[in-house]
């Protein structure tokens, strides 16, 4: 069982390591079978560093680009804004997408960022920093997550 190399009590478990192993092998009807049953919507290949410590619900687009090392909370949706397929997020290393985080639009999420819950981010975030509700950047805070 891998941990995660900031906070050991971050780890996958069971469901979470079959949902990552489905996204990568998105033909065969058992991963297809698991993700439905999960609620889980994922359109890209998620990197085996990727944690997912409660797998339901979470959606990510066809086109996001995904770093190593991401937490992934449940209900977190990564996509775009419009039909336009080129407007997807790119998440940096190491970033912390807390429950129920909406990343939207083409945008980017730089490297050891935190999404807190519920945040709603349609703007750039710097590597590093602290994001909380609709793309309120906290200044004065770094993210424990920060490489």
């Amino acid at each position: 069982m891998s941990v995660h190399p900031k906070n050991p009590h971050i780890r996958n478990g069971r469901l979470a390591r079959l949902v990552i192993r489905a996204s990568r092998n998105r033909r065969s009807i058992w991963a297809r079978i698991l993700l439905f049953f999960s609620g889980c919507d994922i359109g890209v290949p998620l990197p085996k560093s990727t944690f997912l410590p409660h797998p339901q619900g979470v959606v990510i687009g066809s086109g996001v680009k995904l770093g190593l090392n991401i937490v992934v909370g449940h209900q977190v949706t990564l996509g775009g804004r419009d039909l336009d397929m080129g407007n997807m997020p790119e998440v940096g290393d190491g970033v912390y997408l807390g429950a129920g985080a909406k990343i939207l639009g083409k945008l980017t999420v730089g490297a050891g960022a935190t999404i807190g819950a519920n945040a709603v981010v349609t703007k750039d975030v710097p590597a590093g920093a602290v994001v909380v509700g609709a793309n309120r950047v906290l200044p004065s805070k770094k993210s424990a997550y920060a490489i």
